[in-house]
């Protein structure tokens, strides 16, 4: 019975020397494939990139941004490292932002969102700027643009391509913002917002009014002026300039 047990397990110990050297064997198989296959992928011809298809563009030229991932074509689709390629956008004043995606076997389709103009900025030329602050360079199509005109800034901190480096503006551009949302007609006539040294200024020549909103708080007096704004109107219908400028109390005048 001795020797039938250290048969049996003999026979179990080289079972599992068997399975040991199976397994081994069937790794190494499987790494030597994916070597194969890895070396298929990242050579084969069918796979390197010949065409980048660009999608969402108006009014940015696209052999301007065709330039910028020319390079593009003839890398392997699969290896290619897509996001470094987006990151080239970021510094097209026209372009917010570019998603590069993949489309087997040998294309690149290209997501353009272009900046979308909310006002244009007057310093000495008039410019197209979007929420963001982000300067952007005239065109034959800017001065067709029906847009409200910030006015007031210095030439200096205005550059085109460049985001303005003047906090008044972003100020401007979230009473802008705040006056879309809550203004209704009113935010539809806004003809200038004014930088000055008493603050901002919002004119609206089509209602013939001026709202003045200082330096602090813009967007709380905003709102409280367009709750209540029926009121105001009621009250005196002839009012020209809306003084926004105090915490309790609002002003109004037939001049200045």
């Amino acid at each position: 019975m001795a020797i039938g047990r250290t048969k049996a397990q003999r026979r179990k110990a080289l079972k599992a020397v068997f399975r040991r050297l199976l397994t081994s064997a069937g790794l190494g198989v499987m790494i030597v494939a994916s070597l194969h296959f890895y070396n298929f992928l990242t050579t084969n011809e069918k796979l390197a990139i010949a065409n980048v298809e660009f999608r969402g563009l108006s009014r940015v030229d696209t052999a301007e941004i065709a330039r910028l991932v020319a390079d593009l074509e003839g890398q392997n689709i699969l290896l290619v490292p897509l996001e470094q390629y987006s990151a080239r956008f970021s510094g097209h004043p026209r372009v917010r932002r570019a998603d590069l995606k993949r489309v087997l076997p040998n294309r690149v389709v290209c997501v353009i969102e272009e900046r979308e103009p909310v006002a244009l900025v007057f310093a000495g030329n008039f410019y197209e700027v979007d929420v963001e602050g982000m300067i952007m360079p005239p065109d034959d199509l800017t001065d067709l643009l029906d847009l409200p005109i910030i006015t007031g800034l210095n030439g200096e901190t205005v550059r085109a391509g460049k985001p303005c480096s003047d906090p008044r503006l972003l100020e401007a551009l979230a009473a802008l913002g705040v006056c879309k949302k809550y203004g209704g007609r009113f935010a539809e006539n806004i003809s200038e917002l004014r930088l000055g040294k008493a603050g901002i200024s919002v004119v609206s020549l089509k209602e013939d009014m001026v709202l003045l909103l200082g330096k602090e708080q813009v967007e709380n007096r905003l709102k409280k002026f367009f709750v209540l704004r029926n009121q105001i109107s009621e009250k005196d219908l002839g009012a020209r300039f809306v003084d926004l400028r105090f915490d309790d109390q609002i002003v109004l005048r037939g001049g200045i």
